[in-house]
């Protein structure tokens, strides 16, 4: 059960919370895979190094480099939270703990829009660019609807099993996918094209110039984002005031290696001479043609292993992080009672697993065919769009996200200025969450530059979701039915673990 005080054993021993859930299931290298992959770094590169190069050009790398730093400011912010308030709420628990209880159900209800609808707008995709693929280079046609729903059973059926086993497959995962990016990129350097191996990746490219390459820095912050997702699996971590905060500067210290490695990679292994103009903006299948010039023939099947092995580890991930939140929401009244619900047996929040399929599997089809054959499509009742799901979504996730981290940012300056100012720190408790609210702020802002539609419905989507969460507020005010105010920042105690909690936990 989830109350405010603390219990602390002996310095040497091993913490784990009183919770309902499984207690010390996941280890220091599950809860970094658990970070690692929610940030996705297969699709995060597959999807946006395109993208990001329509801004940066050859200065790709330079821009990946530039949104690790900011990254790594939200990051340091955000352990100054985690270290003190251990919970499965995640930001729930840290805004409402350090502002207000409606402030953190709001932070809670922009959070919706992230991690639950996770799974379904990235199997949306994953499995158009895997059916598109196979049917360009191998003549196979397997529907992208059914590549989705075996993802989504995968995915549950693990996840129902236990964070225990969760864990573990991230693990494992995590593994794979660096393992094949790292292998691209180094392949990029040691075979490059025009233009061969400079330093010219990490220079401003002058077709570009440094403002286009600063917005190319705005919009590869969201290659990192993800990270954050350690901060709910608390109350089922060993060490959660220790392992935490290191699963969180670890994870972004390996993916922002990752990320600049495998981009400085691509950009050589194109050519430094043609990639600001051949390669900005192109699809997937552009990494696909790269990938058998390098690789052989056969060799796109190798990043196809790593869009599936990505898509599975986020939507696992995801899935961990919002579920539990959804489920602290429960225990402490701020959501339905149902969503609350434990397995006897594998100690996972069932019935919130359940509605996590559910919001998948209604939003992946559902936002298909509105997105296809539907009122923001083409009209054309046989076309589905996956792939326009995914960006729509983006936009609006984005958006969401600069809720969630602004407010966590003025939590942390908050809470230490009046509960714990014998800690406080001007550049830790000030300065760091200061400068990530303006990094984020940044991303917003350009974020509504030059939307077309459908996409420029997307902020009107995230006022509307704003204002809808507010009603919710106002009506249970309306209705006396708030007494999970009180609940909404408790956090858990803490034991000392025994052999039973700590047995087979990695």
């Amino acid at each position: 059960m989830a109350v405010s005080a603390e219990k602390m054993g002996p310095e040497t021993g091993v913490m784990v919370a009183q919770t309902e859930l499984q207690a010390g299931a996941l280890g220091l290298g599950s809860v970094i895979a658990q970070a690692i992959t929610h940030v996705a770094p297969a699709m995060g590169f597959l999807t946006g190094a395109a993208f990001i190069a329509t801004y940066a050009g050859t200065g790709a790398p330079l821009a990946y480099l530039g949104a690790f730093v900011v990254c790594m400011s939200i990051g340091l912010t955000l352990i100054q939270l985690a270290k003190h308030l251990p919970s499965a709420g995640g930001y729930f628990t840290y805004v409402s703990r350090t502002l207000h209880p409606r402030f953190g159900f709001m932070t809670a209800w922009l959070y919706f829009l992230y991690d639950p609808t996770c799974m379904g707008i990235n199997l949306a995709i994953a499995s158009i660019i895997i059916q598109t693929t196979l049917h360009s280079y191998a003549g196979i046609d397997i529907p992208w609807g059914i590549m989705s729903l075996i993802g989504v059973a995968i995915v549950i059926g693990v996840m129902y099993r236990g964070v225990k086993i969760s864990g573990r497959t991230l693990m494992v995962l995590a593994a794979i996918e660096i393992a094949i990016l790292v292998l691209f990129g180094l392949f990029g350097i040691l075979n490059p094209g025009p233009g061969g191996v400079s330093g010219t990746p990490f220079q401003i490219d002058s077709n570009f110039g440094i403002s286009k390459t600063a917005v190319g820095i705005v919009f590869a912050i969201f290659a990192f984002t993800g990270f954050e997702a350690v901060a709910p699996m608390a109350e089922e971590s060993r060490n959660p005031r220790r392992n935490l905060p290191i699963a969180i500067i670890v994870s972004l210290l390996i993916m922002g290696a990752m990320y600049v490695f495998c981009v400085f990679g691509l950009v050589v292994g194109w050519g430094t001479n043609t990639y600001d103009t051949t390669f900005a903006g192109a699809s997937t299948n552009a990494f696909m043609d790269l990938a058998v010039r390098l690789w052989g023939k056969e060799g796109y099947l190798l990043l196809l292993l790593a869009i599936v092995n990505s898509v599975l580890a986020v939507s696992i991930s995801a899935g961990n992080a919002g579920t539990r939140v959804w489920f602290s929401m429960a225990r402490g009244g701020a959501f339905p009672a149902w969503f609350g619900k434990v397995h006897p047996k594998y100690k996972t929040p069932v019935n919130a697993i359940i509605a996590y399929a559910v919001v998948s599997l209604v939003l992946e089809f559902g936002g298909a065919w509105v997105f296809g054959g539907g009122p923001l499509g083409n009209g054309n009742t046989q076309s589905f769009a996956p792939d326009q799901l995914f960006f729509w979504a983006g936009t609006a996730i984005t958006l969401g996200l600069i809720g969630v981290y602004g407010l966590g940012n003025i939590g942390v300056i908050r809470y230490y200025w009046t509960e714990r100012r014998d800690e406080f720190n001007w550049f830790w408790h000030v300065a760091m969450p200061v400068i990530s609210c303006i990094a984020i702020l940044l991303v917003g802002y350009n974020s509504l530059l030059g939307l077309a539609f459908p996409f420029n419905l997307a902020p009107v989507f995230v006022v509307v979701w704003i204002v809808l969460g507010i009603a919710v507020l106002a009506f249970a005010r309306m209705k006396g039915n708030e007494e999970w105010l009180l609940k909404a920042g408790e956090v858990a105690y803490e034991h000392q673990a025994s052999p039973e909690e700590l047995a087979g936990t990695i």
